[in-house]
């Protein structure tokens, strides 16, 4: 039975003045690098995509489900909405709040599980650990929800792990709880659930021991509670079947992942680009030192508590030979939840006496590259982003690809003050994902006079479709994939950004009336 008093009394007497103000800088440092410039970064493709469904479901009830239409789940959508309240003048900055609420959860969860598996030290160098890591810095930033997922997978695990030694009903409902609000952020969670009913093997070693009828009966115990968790997550997850929309679900999971007759026809179809893939994705952001940190961490954690070690290893183990066997399209960003997990082995590492016996100048070494190559990354996340150094995947998302918003917040300023003369109408090119969605999503709630109008493909059609609405309409045209502009477009070139360290370029034109 739950008992506020006694955890009252258990945190007054863990934790003190110094605790306090360690806590407290390890907070300040967090929000700090959460908060410090969080708009600068142009609007992403996707975060387009997230911001203009939580703004349609915010004005609209009959749309709280609206991301079910494209198959993705709908909490970030419900979870944005109260910073569009917020702020509605800054839909970007609305967004990614949304991002550094989830990168609180998966610190609060971190903080949580380090002190509960060894101590506060741990904890602490954990919670500073994920703080600067350039991975989780960079995705608790944006408004995607992948930093969820990160913070999903922590908190599930810790839990599993709260069951499995407490064998408590009450743990079982807070995972349950837990995991059914994690799994309407994203499909992936569902392996976390999967994953959990693995814990029996953190006592394996009682299977061989005076203590096996013990463990037998704490191992059925346990999947009694986790069985009922499940139920409790099962329950909330299709709390989506009040929409219409909700089989899209499947239907889009197949864009990303093959499916079972997929995948026996061609089994290793895509296990070997993908194999290859994830460790790159994870230590490129994560940074190669921290790679060092993990693999001392996992020996020393088998020296210390075997069953741990293979628990851990589970948990990464099903997802990243899912990921590997199964997954079409592969980004960094679907991957961070792994480094979530690493960071307990890393931290566990970090906290340990022996870093300053053997071989301590090599480990300091490499603790100075990790620092050194943090601070590097994270300065230009926050005050140099044309300049971030990510794998060129990364940088063809957010820095210098089509789905990188550069200047649309300057030409939606242009086309406020245009719009105080007349009307002002917008042709996208591109909708979903692309320009016509960032653009929508950059619109304020004043913004009445501003219509934005995506096409793809972007032709001639879709200008002379626009053109009988010059006599009462400005017309503007936005690209980000044409390079030429052909002569017959009746169309005059007002403006073109850059992208960093690229040939590509947003251009703004200006439809003109050529019938006279």
């Amino acid at each position: 039975m739950l008992d506020v008093f006694k955890i009252i009394n258990f945190i007054k007497k863990q934790f003190g003045l110094k605790d306090l103000l360690i806590i407290t800088a390890i907070l300040t440092l967090f929000f700090f690098t959460r908060l410090t410039n969080l708009t600068d970064l142009p609007i992403f493709g996707d975060e387009g995509i997230y911001i203009r469904w939580a703004k349609t479901a915010w004005q609209d009830a009959n749309w709280r489900f609206i991301s079910l239409t494209d198959g993705r789940q709908p909490l970030q959508t419900w979870l944005t909405i109260p910073f569009l309240k917020l702020f509605p003048e800054n839909p970007l900055l609305a967004g990614r709040l949304f991002g550094v609420l989830s990168g609180s959860l998966s610190l609060i969860g971190i903080f949580f599980c380090l002190f509960y598996l060894f101590d506060k030290k741990t904890a602490y160098l954990g919670s500073t650990l994920y703080t600067a890591t350039p991975y989780f810095l960079f995705y608790d930033r944006m408004a995607l929800a992948d930093s969820m997922v990160n913070a999903g997978f922590i908190w599930l695990f810790f839990l599993s792990l709260l069951i499995w030694k407490t064998q408590r009903i009450d743990s079982s409902l807070i995972f349950g709880l837990a995991a059914g609000f994690f799994m309407l952020a994203k499909s992936s969670l569902r392996l976390a659930l999967i994953s959990a009913f693995t814990a029996p093997v953190l006592g394996i070693n009682h299977l061989f021991s005076k203590t096996k009828n013990k463990f037998i009966k704490k191992t059925i115990n346990y999947y009694i509670l986790i069985s009922s968790a499940a139920v409790v997550a099962l329950i909330i997850y299709n709390i989506q079947r009040l929409s219409p929309f909700f089989h899209f679900v499947s239907q889009k999971n197949l864009t990303f992942v093959m499916s079972f007759e997929e995948f026996l026809q061609n089994p290793f179809s895509r296990f070997p680009t993908n194999i290859r893939l994830i460790p790159y994705f994870i230590f490129s952001e994560t940074t190669v030192a921290f790679a060092f940190f993990v693999i001392l961490g996992f020996i020393k954690l088998f020296q210390k508590d075997k069953g741990l070690f293979f628990y851990l290893l589970i948990w990464l183990f099903i997802p990243i030979t899912a990921i590997a066997f199964f997954a079409k399209v592969l980004f960094p960003r679907y991957l961070l939840f792994t480094a979530g997990l690493l960071l307990i082995p890393s931290a566990f590492y970090l906290s340990e006496k022996s870093l300053f016996k053997r071989f301590a100048y090599i480990k300091f070494a490499v603790l100075f590259i990790f620092i050194f190559q943090v601070l590097r990354f994270d300065y230009a996340i926050l005050f140099d982003q044309k300049n971030i150094p990510f794998p060129q995947i990364d940088k063809g998302q957010y820095l210098t690809g089509s789905t990188a918003g550069w200047g649309l917040t300057d030409i939606l300023d242009f086309a406020r003050e245009k719009a105080k003369e007349k009307p002002v109408i917008i042709l996208a090119e591109g909708n979903f994902g692309v320009v016509g969605d960032q653009l929508e999503a950059l619109k304020k709630p004043n913004d009445k006079n501003i219509s934005i109008k995506g096409y793809w493909p972007f032709n001639k059609e879709s200008i002379l479709e626009n053109q009988d609405k010059l006599k009462d309409n400005y017309v503007f045209i936005v690209l980000v994939y044409t390079k030429e502009i052909p002569e017959d477009w009746s169309a005059r070139l007002l403006k073109q950004y850059k992208k960093p360290n690229s040939n590509e370029r947003t251009t703004l034109l200006q439809l003109i009336d050529n019938s006279n």
